[in-house]
């Protein structure tokens, strides 16, 4: 019985995922951090404005967030409601959503320490080879918790473009951003891919459809 059940909350997750504008967002996300980075070890900045800059980049990306929601939201409510229909999610508790936000925090300086001072200093692994098998760790674990199965194809593209990148003759900060291009590529193609292949399969509901 718990089995099923857990089938049924992994298919309702899934359903978050159907139109592939979760992996647009991803692929967008890693894009803009790229250029962000290319932006800062590149432009000819003043010492404030790269202060300036350092600090802004959290705001940007909780501005990235907050027109995400808003982008999401629409398509879901013009184009993935109208076609297979409405789901509502039971909010979570909110000391649930408190305890997922330390997990989160504590996951988010684990995985920052692993890349940045265990990987190269205790194993002697390349940054980005970490950053590679991290991400496509947290992507099997996103591919499983939802029930999508693109991304068990997606997490170990992201573990050989680490590797990969590892073995190119560029400076360390160029081959964190190449990274970063190359994984919000494949998040970006697996999102085309899924919104393609949603519209072909799916139709508008006719008025009185469930």
């Amino acid at each position: 019985m718990d089995d099923r059940i857990k089938q049924i909350i992994r298919k309702t997750y899934s359903y978050w995922w159907v139109e592939g504008m979760m992996d647009l967002a991803m692929g967008l996300l890693f894009g803009g951090l790229a250029g962000y980075s290319y932006v800062m070890i590149k432009l000819p900045l003043s010492k404030p404005w790269s202060i300036v800059l350092m600090i802004a980049e959290p705001l940007i990306f909780i501005l990235f967030w907050l027109l995400y929601g808003h982008l999401v939201r629409w398509v879901k409510e013009h184009i993935t409601y109208r076609r297979t229909g409405y789901v509502v999610y039971q909010p979570k508790p909110k000391k649930e959503r408190a305890r997922r936000a330390v997990i989160g925090g504590v996951l988010g300086v684990v995985m920052a320490l692993t890349v940045t001072v265990v990987g190269p200093q205790v194993f002697k692994v390349d940054s980005v080879i970490m950053v590679g098998i991290l991400l496509g760790l947290v992507t099997l674990f996103l591919a499983y918790t939802n029930g999508v199965k693109r991304l068990y194809l997606l997490a170990p593209f992201e573990m050989a473009a680490g590797w990969w990148t590892s073995t190119l003759l560029m400076e360390a900060e160029l081959k964190s951003i190449f990274l970063m291009v190359l994984i919000g590529a494949g998040w970006l193609l697996s999102g085309l891919i899924a919104f393609v292949h949603y519209l072909i399969k799916t139709k508008p509901l006719q008025e009185g459809d469930v």
